[in-house]
């Protein structure tokens, strides 16, 4: 059969506004990139379409599918990619009566039934890690057996949603080939400028899964961990080095050092290679789950800059949200982390259930307080599968239950708040995310610490452009 899988595009302005979206990130769609290797490697033709780095609208793909007859279209997307979605669904049904639609990606995983009965263009959903359930419905088709016995997917039958037995999670996640980059066009992809700095810079999925609670994630991956083998890490390593030139890897694992001792071997298999003298890399990981020492290996195999989820100043608030994390350790590791020479960038929400303006004030200040060298300050949307949606639907402050509303990305866009905690307002939400912003970036301090990090042009370049976006937009009346 002929697939094309299609990643429809969200553009950067509409999900990060005027200002922010002008220096937005496009980064590889690893998830299509893997379901693609596994499709060829049944002996499917297969191409991928990732619409936002191309520049292409639904009419584009349209023609693109003319130019090239398929069997099967595959849409993967995210909730704030559903009104994008849809639209590109309902005129591939209209351009191609025949061509199979099959739908898969985080939204479809957490709400297939409410997705099939209001979407009667699409023919079947894939639930989960679509490596195995989207091959077999591949093959079943293709046979013209009975669909009803792939597991993971779920269609009409007599008018009605069914679903078949869930998918297992693939266990072994070294049994699947590398993702398929050489579909993707990978001179296009830029990460965010905090993520990076040097170009090229590429991610990498190390593991599946996050054995962790908050209520404001919604465990597409579920919360089975599994890592690849240092093996196969490094194999992947070297063929982004050698043959996208990467200068830079961002390790985009929901949480990189679940496993201690995987990422030692790692970093030590990096030095032992001497990669670090080739590449540097960044990854995203919990206060909980680091140590001195390992932040110390971690630098010297050649890791300059980590992410932390810190959420909010207020132990409360870690609390209910079931961060299990401490003030203390939050203070600690960056301790720590700013000792050993690696940047931190630590991520907060405002407006979180129950959060109250001084609790907001806190957050900011906390954020001060520990000084990282990037913050981010987004503002609560709960979305659908985490028990934060579930909680803010149950007690009626969920704003809107209309999915293209979702578009918008932590409050930066002209767009209203789906959501708001009990006796707060988006008005003084967004004032406070402005606030949380100048207060930190326009410290003098602050300003002669990016400076000093000034190496290239290309950073020069890369805080210009993202410095002059952040302040307009920090400026910028609601």
């Amino acid at each position: 059969m002929k697939v094309l899988l299609i990643s429809p595009a969200l553009t950067a302005v509409e999900r990060y506004g005027s200002d922010l979206g002008k220096v937005g990130p496009s980064t590889e769609p690893l998830g299509l990139a893997y379901l693609a290797s596994a499709v060829r490697n049944a002996g499917h033709e297969v191409v991928i379409l990732d619409c936002e780095p191309l520049k292409y609208s639904s009419s584009d793909v349209i023609k693109f599918m003319k130019d090239a007859a398929f069997d099967v279209a595959g849409i993967s997307f995210m909730t704030p990619m559903y009104l994008n979605a849809v639209q590109l669904i309902k005129k591939i049904r209209k351009a191609f009566p025949k061509v199979i639609i099959v739908v898969g990606g985080a939204h479809v995983t957490i709400m297939p039934d409410v997705t099939l009965k209001e979407n009667p263009a699409i023919d079947y959903a894939v639930i989960g890690e679509g490596e195995v359930s989207f091959v077999g419905l591949l093959r079943t088709l293709g046979r013209g057996e009975d669909v009803g016995a792939v597991k993971g997917i779920s269609f009409r039958k007599e008018g009605k949603v069914v679903f078949t037995p869930p998918q297992e999670f693939v266990k072994d996640i070294d049994s699947l080939d590398l993702p398929a980059r050489d579909l993707l066009p990978m001179e296009k992809y830029c990460p965010a400028p905090t993520y990076y700095k040097r170009l090229p810079a590429y991610i990498i999925l190390s593991s599946r899964g996050c054995p962790y609670r908050c209520t404001y994630c919604s465990k597409i991956s579920g919360r089975l961990y599994r890592h690849h083998s240092v093996g196969r890490v490094m194999e992947e390593v070297g063929l982004l080095i050698d043959k996208y030139g990467a200068r830079e890897i961002i390790f985009r694992d929901d949480t990189f050092t679940v496993d201690k001792s995987f990422v030692r071997q790692l970093c030590a298999e990096i030095i032992r290679r001497k990669i670090n003298k080739k590449v540097e890399w960044t990854c995203m990981t919990r206060v909980n789950l680091v140590d001195k020492s390992l932040l110390q290996l971690m630098r010297k195999a050649g890791c300059w800059g980590i992410h932390f989820g810190v959420e909010s100043g207020s132990q409360r608030l870690l609390d209910l949200i079931e961060k299990d994390i401490t003030i203390e350790q939050v203070k600690k590791v960056f301790r720590w982390t700013r000792e050993v020479g690696i940047e931190t960038k630590a991520f907060f929400m405002l407006g979180l259930p129950t959060e109250t303006y001084e609790d907001s004030i806190r957050t900011i200040e906390f954020a001060k307080e520990l000084d990282p060298d990037w913050v981010q300050f987004t503002i609560t949307i709960p979305y659908p599968g985490t028990k934060l949606y579930d909680i803010a639907k149950a007690n009626g402050t969920l704003k809107s239950l209309n999915w293209e509303d979702y578009q918008t990305w932590a409050g930066w866009s002209d767009k209203d708040l789906v959501y708001v905690p009990e006796g707060r307002s988006g008005k003084e939400l967004k004032y406070l995310q402005k606030k949380a912003m100048r207060s930190f970036y326009l410290r003098p301090k602050v300003a002669f610490r990016l400076i000093f990090k000034l190496r290239s042009f290309g950073m020069i370049k890369k805080f210009f452009l993202g410095g002059w976006a952040l302040v307009k937009s920090a400026f910028r009346r609601n």
